[in-house]
Formats: C-alpha cells, sequence, structure tokens
C-alpha cells in the first residue's frame, strides 16, 4: 500500500494510523481494496490539488462524530499550537460532542478528549501531553496540524459549507467574500477592519459560530460596526472575539454588547479584550455552558451568574472592575478562574461541589481565606488549582491585641500542606514562621508542586519547611520573601525540585547545599543577592542541573565563576559540567543586559 502515498512521508504515517485502528488480515485487505477504488476515482483533490487522495481517505475512514471536530481544526491558525481546553468547549458548543457518547462518570470535556486523542490515534493531529507531574484539567495540553491536513479540513468545510475562514494575516488574496452557511472565522489586520462588509443577514441568519481576531484598532468605528452585526446571528452557539477594544475605559455604556442577551441559544462566549462591559441580559442565556473573559482589561459583569443554570466552565478577567454587589456563582460550575472575593463571595466557592480546576486571589480577609481552603482541600473532583494570597498577615495579633499567630499559623498550615493547592503564590503577607510540616492535620502528602513568595519575610530558622514538601517542583523566593543571612539544604530535601529562583534576598550570605540535596534540579537562576559570597559547593553534586543564570550579581561573584586568559575562578569547578552557565549584567541604555555565556570545560 506504500505505493499509493506518493512519496509523501505524512501519507505514509496517516496510513499506519488507518490500519492501526483494524485488528484482522481481512479489515487491512478491505482498507487496501477501498484505497485502491477511492484512487481511481482521481489522485488529488482541491484548489491546485493540493491534498493528496490518501489524506483524504483518512477523513472519509472516520467515525461520523469524529469528521465535524476534524474539520473544526482548520478555523485556526496556520502551524498555531490549538489550546484543548478552549477547543473542547467550542466543540462542546457546537454540538458535536454527545451527551451519550459519555462513559460512567465521565464529563464532557473529557469525552471531547477522547475524540482528540482518537483523531491523534489515527495520525491526523499531533498532541502534546502536559508535562509529568503537571497537574491540568485535561491531559494534553494543546494540538495542531500539519499544513496538508489543514488544507484538508478546508477544503472539506468548504465542500460541506461549514464554515469560511477569512485569514489575512497569511494571505492577502484570501477573499472577503462570504459563502459558509453555519460558520465565520476572520484573522483580520487593522487595515483590514475597515474594508470588510459583514455578509448581509439573509446570508448569515443560519450562522452557528463566528469568531474574530484581531479587532485590535482602538475605538475604532469599523470594529464597532462589525460587532453590532453580530445581533443578527439570532441562531449564533458559540462567539469567539479576541483583541478588541470595545470602547473609551470611562464609558463603559457606550459598549456594542447590549445584544448579547438576544443570542439565546449561545452555549460558549469567548470575549478578549478592553472595557468590557456586559449587560443584565446576559442572564438570559439558558444554555450557556461557557463563558470566557480571561486575558480582557477593565470588565464589568452583572451579579446574574447564578441565573445561569448550565454554565460549567466560567474564566473571569485578573483585571476586573464591579461597582455592583458581589457576584453570585452557578453551583454547577466545573471550571472557576480569576475567583477574588473582592468581587465574589466566597461562600458562593462552597456551594460548588463539581469543581475540577479552581484560579483564585484571596485579599486581606482571613476568614474569605479560610471559607476557600476549607472546601478545596475536601474535593474529591479537583484537578488543578492555584491561590494566590495577598496582604494577609499570618503573625497578626487579634481584636484583644493579643498574640494570635497560632490561629494564623494553623491556616497557612493548611494552605501549603493541603493534598488540593497545586499552585501558591503569597504575595505581601508577613509570616515570619513556617509551620512544620510534620504537624499538618491531614495524612494525605501535600500537592504543592509550585510555590512563589514576595514579601513574605521568613526568618531563618523555618526555610527549612519548604524543602520538606514532597511534590514541590518550582520554588521562587523573591523580594523579602526570605530574612535570613544563611540557607541550608539538608540531605534528602526538596526531592523533586527542578526549578529554583533566588530573587532579591538582601540579607543571604552563605547558602549550603548538602550533598543529596535537591536530586532533581534542572534550572538555578541567583537575581540580586548581592551579599551572597559565592555559589554552594554542593552545586558540584547536582548531575542533573543544566542551566545557571546569574542576574544583575556583583562581578567579585561573577569572576568566581568565570575563566578569563586561561585561568579558572575559585568557584569555576562548581559549575562546570553544566551545560549552559549564563551572566546577565544591566548595562544601561538601549542595550540594556548584556548576556555573557560562560562555557563549561567539560560540557554535557
Amino acid at each position: 500500500m506504500l505505493k499509493y502515498c506518493g512519496n509523501l512521508p505524512l501519507a505514509v504515517v496517516v496510513l499506519g494510523g488507518i490500519l492501526r485502528t483494524k485488528t484482522t488480515l481481512s479489515e487491512w485487505d478491505e482498507v487496501h481494496e477501498n484505497i485502491k477504488s477511492y484512487l481511481d476515482k482521481g489522485e488529488k483533490i482541491g484548489k491546485e490539488g493540493e491534498v493528496p487522495k490518501v489524506l483524504a481517505y483518512s477523513y472519509y475512514n472516520l467515525p461520523w462524530q469524529l469528521k465535524p471536530c476534524f474539520l473544526y481544526l482548520g478555523k485556526f491558525r496556520e502551524d498555531s499550537d490549538i489550546g484543548v481546553e478552549s477547543l473542547y468547549q467550542m466543540w462542546i458548543g457546537e454540538g458535536m460532542i454527545f451527551e451519550n457518547d459519555r462513559r460512567e462518570q465521565e464529563t464532557m470535556m473529557e469525552v471531547a478528549e477522547r475524540y482528540l486523542e482518537d483523531l491523534a490515534h489515527r495520525c491526523m493531529v499531533e498532541i502534546k501531553v502536559h508535562e509529568e507531574g503537571k497537574h491540568a484539567v485535561t491531559r494534553l495540553e494543546s494540538c495542531r496540524l500539519h499544513d496538508l491536513m489543514r488544507d484538508l479540513c478546508l477544503v472539506k468545510a468548504k465542500e460541506e459549507n461549514l464554515y469560511k475562514l477569512v485569514d489575512r494575516t497569511t494571505s492577502r488574496d484570501s477573499p472577503l467574500a462570504f459563502e459558509a452557511q453555519y460558520g465565520l472565522v476572520l484573522h483580520l489586520l487593522p487595515e483590514d477592519i475597515s474594508e470588510y462588509n459583514f455578509p448581509p443577514k439573509e446570508q448569515t441568519k443560519h450562522l452557528r459560530s463566528f469568531m474574530c481576531h484581531s479587532l485590535a484598532v482602538p475605538y475604532s468605528n469599523p470594529g464597532v460596526r462589525i460587532m453590532s452585526q453580530v445581533k443578527n446571528l439570532k441562531m449564533l452557539r458559540v462567539l469567539t472575539i479576541l483583541s478588541f477594544h470595545m470602547a473609551s475605559q470611562r464609558c463603559y455604556l457606550k459598549s456594542p454588547l447590549g445584544y448579547v442577551g438576544k443570542l439565546i441559544h449561545l452555549r460558549c462566549l469567548r470575549l478578549r479584550g478592553l472595557s468590557i462591559n456586559l449587560p443584565y441580559s446576559l442572564g438570559n442565556l439558558k444554555y450557556l455552558e461557557t463563558l470566557d473573559l480571561s486575558g480582557s482589561y477593565h470588565c464589568r459583569i452583572p451579579n446574574v451568574l447564578w441565573k445561569l443554570g448550565r454554565l460549567r466552565y466560567l474564566y473571569l478577567s485578573d483585571w476586573w472592575w464591579n461597582s455592583q454587589p458581589k457576584l453570585r456563582l452557578s453551583k454547577q460550575l466545573e471550571i472557576l478562574e480569576s475567583f477574588s472575593n473582592e468581587f465574589c463571595n466566597p461562600e458562593e466557592v462552597c456551594k460548588l461541589s463539581n469543581l475540577r480546576a479552581f484560579k483564585a486571589t484571596v485579599y486581606k480577609n482571613f476568614e474569605d481565606l479560610e471559607h476557600v481552603i476549607n472546601h478545596i482541600s475536601n474535593l474529591d473532583c479537583i484537578r488543578i488549582s492555584s491561590l494566590t494570597i495577598n496582604s494577609c498577615d499570618f503573625g497578626r495579633t487579634n481584636s484583644n491585641n493579643s498574640n494570635d499567630s497560632n490561629g494564623s499559623l494553623d491556616v497557612l498550615s493548611r494552605v501549603l500542606f493541603s493534598r488540593n493547592i497545586h499552585k501558591l503564590l503569597i504575595v505581601n503577607s508577613f509570616c515570619k514562621k513556617l509551620p512544620d510540616y510534620q504537624s499538618r492535620m491531614s495524612p494525605d502528602p501535600a500537592g504543592l508542586t509550585e510555590l512563589r513568595l514576595q514579601c513574605t519575610k521568613i526568618e531563618e530558622d523555618s526555610i527549612g519547611t519548604l524543602e520538606e514538601l514532597p511534590n514541590l517542583r518550582l520554588l521562587e523566593l523573591g523580594t523579602y520573601s526570605f530574612l535570613g543571612q544563611a540557607m541550608i539544604c539538608h540531605s534528602g530535601g526538596f526531592p523533586e525540585l527542578k526549578h529554583l529562583r533566588l530573587d532579591d534576598l538582601g540579607n543571604l550570605k552563605q547558602w549550603v547545599v548538602e550533598v543529596g540535596a535537591m536530586p532533581n534540579l534542572s534550572s538555578l537562576c541567583i537575581e540580586g543577592c548581592r551579599e551572597l559570597e559565592m555559589i554552594p559547593d554542593g552545586l558540584r553534586c547536582l548531575t542533573t542541573l543544566k542551566e545557571v543564570t546569574l542576574v544583575q550579581m556583583p562581578e567579585e561573584f561573577n569572576n568566581r565563576i568565570r575563566r578569563m586568559n586561561g585561568q579558572q575562578g575559585e568557584d569555576y569547578d562548581k559549575i562546570s559540567h553544566v551545560p549552559s552557565v549564563k551572566i546577565h549584567r544591566f548595562v544601561g541604555g538601549i542595550t540594556g543586559y548584556q548576556v555573557e555565556t560562560v562555557c563549561p570545560s567539560n560540557p554535557v
């Protein structure tokens, strides 16, 4: 059958993907006969014959439920990595993922992932899996199409009248005319916005999806004109508009989003831009499953989310503003990102029993923090959680001015040692002392994999707690996070740590790494620790270390690891086994930082 592949490696791979789904010799014979018959009809399809027939056969060989999912991938830009989380939600919104396909305890997102893995198993899609040990709501991170497979998507989508793609970012020859019946995708350059005429109402009345990128001309009348036409798309199920400015920051009322509440069939709404003012009629969208405002600035959201009984996936903005009452939430949420106790009631989190992904910021309020941590720690379905704690004083006094450090230390213990907190940033929160890992209340190991500390003012005698965290892979000690003059990494400490960053630890003078500490460390960055005398002797033993970066360190420190004029610095042998050692020095002016590479004598 190789002769049918026309010396095209991709065709060989795809043919192998077809055959791997067949388990008997008779099925292989059937594939052979089908391909032979198929090729007899002609060798290629599509404009200028760019899609070999053997690739087209792989599409015809797909189960019926996978065909629209595969064609949908052609909507995304050529050679782009497609984030699977949003892809699954768009598939679900379009009605491409079927409820009766769910297996026991399986969510719709998991069904969608099974579809994508099936496409990858057939070698029609390339997939990227999350790195080992990384917590995520999906097993896969992204996917992408080979250019020829994307051509196949576009050819078949056009044949079946599924969607029209207008991509002026890669070709000025992409026509602006509209032909498709069910979907419209616009990738426009700024100069195209004024030229583009939205199709007339009679041509768009059946549109089920509209995706538009790059309405990024500030306060552009043509951009607003395109936006305002969306109100006529009454059958719309998926609306994605990325990178645009809705109005002046001081003029929310001019936002053309008032029509959104009339799009009653919407399942998926994704908006990314500046000054987004959602109307109260948002509460009319009874079928809405996904609301994604991530990456947007200056958002206002009415307190109607609790009315959206089917809302499963909610991505709020990290930069939003509400003068209205704090938001209530839909109880069916499975994903909640950018929750903030400033704008949402923490008690609402306690009602969410189906949460699989959670990202939150808790500002100042200990009671709110306790509400959040108590609920999240007890969830069995959680896959990934990220928590930012800002301006909570863990060395506080109570209302009677007596020391309340024991109570606050207990809260900190539950945060650090929770099985369900995976990423943690503590900033502007005075800790002074860290709790002992062995004193944790839960028998489960701490789930923390990433920890970033800034302005926590931890004292010297408690930093050792961190090295006992069994799953910690990334640690960043930022400005004023640690006040001690000496830091010791004990043998057996930090068993899974891969990335370590020490940034602006102004008091740190001595750092000791014992043999057996940090056995998996891959990258080390030391920045602005101007009192540090030398890098630790123990780095010699870190055979896994691949990268050392020094930023804004004193020249005396840098000279110790340099090799100049044939002479090695005092500490050169400590890092001579590391493949990449770089020194970043700020030189000012246009140049900014100057990067110097220290060449090891025995690079790996």
